[in-house]
């Protein structure tokens, strides 16, 4: 009997025992995998590609905040070509929301009239952005954005027209733009580049004055950046541009309207001295005329004031006689007392005719 109470009883245990609830569960750590994957951007993704990505003429691509590269290392400031690029934008095309990674050479290109926004560059090789092409009145746009470690520049300028540049950040780095010193073709470049900061850097902007460049700066947050801008003596033969002075935001943008203006202060502060006897030929023509008389005004100014009245309604006539009563007066000049009551006889027989 009282086995089989000891028996019962260790059964009765023994279902307790399964019928308790299961210990809780621990949440393992984040894997590297999603580390990964939040260090590529909001969007999460990173894309290799193999080929350059183009956007065609007046298309617009949005990467999600993606990060594209190349896969590849970059080579220094050894010079790349169009199959080294990441993204390559044709005439008018737009590119947005993407992080460039640090696999690659040549970053994105533009052949004329892009427009960038929010685009990231997290190392960049030989160079960020290149705009290739371009037409004198096209602009290429960057709007925000970013870019670091560039060794020499980050905006290339090769083509013609205007970049504008706004709200950009930029960090250690060499040139933030540059127009092209040596290429084939030198058409005047415009830079403008508003807000944004830029720390660590040589130059803002570098450009050809002696090309016609100009730049404008403004409200950028500098700090330990060594020029705003300086100006080059650009070439066409392939050697190297000379590095000649510097061009702040307002010397670098009116470089031309300054020389402008310049000249045509100096003009017009010449020109009214000199205007002056212009304006008044006549009444220098009067002297002339009554050279003799020049003595006989300050003692009689009514006999000299009758010539000059009939001085300017003779004009030419006038003028014609003038050579006679020179030589007259020249001959009359021996004796005044006597040659003066002459004059005043001849010049009322002449008055009368």
């Amino acid at each position: 009997m009282q086995y089989r109470m000891i028996m019962a009883a260790t059964m009765a245990l023994g279902n307790f025992a399964y019928a308790a609830p299961a210990a809780p569960h621990i949440t393992a750590a984040p894997n590297a995998l999603f580390a990964k994957r939040q260090e590529a951007g909001s969007g999460g993704d990173s894309t290799v590609l193999d080929a350059p990505k183009t956007i065609a003429a007046g298309e617009t691509f949005d990467g999600g905040n993606a990060i594209f590269d190349r896969g590849v290392s970059c080579t220094g400031q050894q010079e790349g070509g169009g199959s080294d690029a990441v993204f390559i934008l044709e005439k008018g095309a737009s590119l947005s929301n993407v992080r460039i990674g640090p696999n690659q050479i040549e970053g994105v290109h533009c052949n004329g009239g892009c427009t960038l926004t929010n685009v990231h560059w997290d190392a960049v090789c030989e160079d960020a952005f290149s705009i290739k092409e371009q037409q004198d009145g096209e602009t290429t746009t960057i709007n925000g954005g970013s870019a670091k470690g560039a060794d020499d520049k980050v905006i290339q300028h090769n083509g013609g027209g205007t970049v504008v540049i706004k709200d950009f950040e930029v960090s250690d780095f060499g040139k933030l733009y540059r127009s092209c010193g040596n290429c084939d073709e030198m058409p005047a470049r415009h830079v403008e580049i508003s807000g944004g900061s830029a720390s660590g850097g040589s130059m803002l902007a570098g450009i050809n004055t002696n090309m016609g460049d100009t730049a404008k700066i403004s409200g950028v947050q500098v700090t330990d950046v060594k020029s705003q801008c300086v100006a080059f003596n650009g070439v066409t033969d392939g050697s190297e541009p000379e590095e000649i002075g510097s061009c702040d935001a307002e010397a670098g943008a009116g470089a031309g309207s300054g020389n402008g203006t310049e000249p045509a202060t100096p003009a017009a502060g010449g020109d009214e001295p000199a205007g002056t006897p212009t304006e008044g030929e006549e009444p220098a023509a009067t002297p002339v005329e009554g050279e003799d008389p020049a003595a006989t005004p300050v003692e009689g100014e009514e006999p000299a004031s009758t010539p000059v009245e009939e001085a300017p309604t003779e004009s030419q006539p006038a003028e014609e006689e003038k050579p006679a009563e020179e030589e007259q007066s020249g001959d009359e000049n021996k004796d005044e007392n006597k040659d003066e009551n002459k004059d005043e006889n001849k010049s009322d027989e002449e008055s009368s005719q």
